[in-house]
């Protein structure tokens, strides 16, 4: 099962919550039962950070929300951080939830804080997710979710 993660990366903070939250998930992922079938898709990865320049996100624009878009397109699962209020990962959870992809928030405080278009189209949420309890919580739901389709989940 792929999981796309929606996320903004674009400070020094949201770079080391990226990097220490994803080494935990992944950590946690290949130690779990059924873990092994699941692969995280950090957007990142395939699409240059453009937000620093102007001139180059206008330029860039179209072609890196077509990259970002093909990829939720093959995933199963969308995982979306709603710290931050970055409009490009509610753009990709709104798109990935008119696909009818499951849509798992987590926060590093409270999902509570999310928009409720984000709260209503969940089915999970997971809070305080760099929490050793939460992680494997997520890691969990993750799990469980591995050979479901979207019709079956909501």
């Amino acid at each position: 099962m792929r999981v796309y993660f929606a996320h903004p990366c674009f400070n020094k903070e949201q770079q080391q919550f990226k990097q220490e939250f994803l080494g935990r998930l992944r950590e946690r992922v290949n130690i779990a039962e059924g873990g092994d079938g699941i692969a995280i898709v950090d957007p990142f990865d395939h699409a240059p950070n453009i937000e620093h320049s102007l001139e180059e996100k206008l330029r860039m624009s179209r072609e890196i929300k077509t990259v970002c878009l093909e990829l939720l397109q093959g995933c199963q699962v969308i995982m979306a951080i709603v710290d931050w209020n970055d409009t490009g990962t509610a753009f990709e959870a709104g798109y990935a939830h008119s696909l009818n992809i499951p849509l798992v928030l987590i926060s590093r405080t409270a999902c509570s804080s999310a928009n409720a278009m984000l709260l209503g189209a969940a089915y999970a949420q997971c809070d305080n997710i760099l929490e050793e309890k939460q992680m494997g919580i997520l890691v969990g739901t993750l799990t469980a979710m591995t050979g479901n389709t979207a019709d079956r989940l909501y």
